[in-house]
């Protein structure tokens, strides 16, 4: 074999030592980027993990809004019925109705305002409640008797 130059056999082993220099770094960098990737596969599958929680929480929170629709429906369907009884009971029972309060209340001197107010009943049966039953009829009533 032939004797290589000194300086030909310190170029190829300059190359053959940046090569190996190059070959470790490379392999160095792709274990690197293998360690990433696992990491970023386990950190997918967390994540992916609680999607599918959140999820689960969100199809909760829609049937309990489905469910609370519901109940807010009947219970506005009860409040209607109960409301119309009650209605039904005052226009039954004279004594206890708004008109008949209000026929009191005329009589012991209440003003349209106290009227409106404490029986709820509208302007003009406050006006004419007064006319016919408040202070002033009463005594027009007894000068007439």
């Amino acid at each position: 074999m032939m004797a290589l130059p000194d300086t030909a056999l310190l170029i190829y082993l300059t190359w053959g030592l940046a090569l190996i220099v190059l070959v470790g770094v490379l392999s160095w960098s792709y274990f690197r980027v293998q360690r990433q990737v696992v990491s970023l596969c386990e950190r997918c599958d967390q994540l992916q993990g609680e999607v599918h929680a959140l999820q689960r929480v969100l199809r909760d929170v829609h049937d309990d809004g489905h469910q609370t629709r519901r109940l807010e429906a009947a219970l506005e369907e009860r409040v209607t019925l109960l409301s119309r009884q009650q209605e039904q009971l005052m226009l039954r029972d004279a004594d206890t109705g708004p008109y008949f309060q209000a026929i009191r209340q005329a009589r012991q001197g209440a003003t349209l305002d106290e009227l409106l107010e404490r029986t709820g009943i509208s302007r003009g049966e406050a006006e004419l409640i007064l006319s016919l039953h408040g202070e002033a009829a009463q005594g027009t009533l007894s000068e007439n008797m």
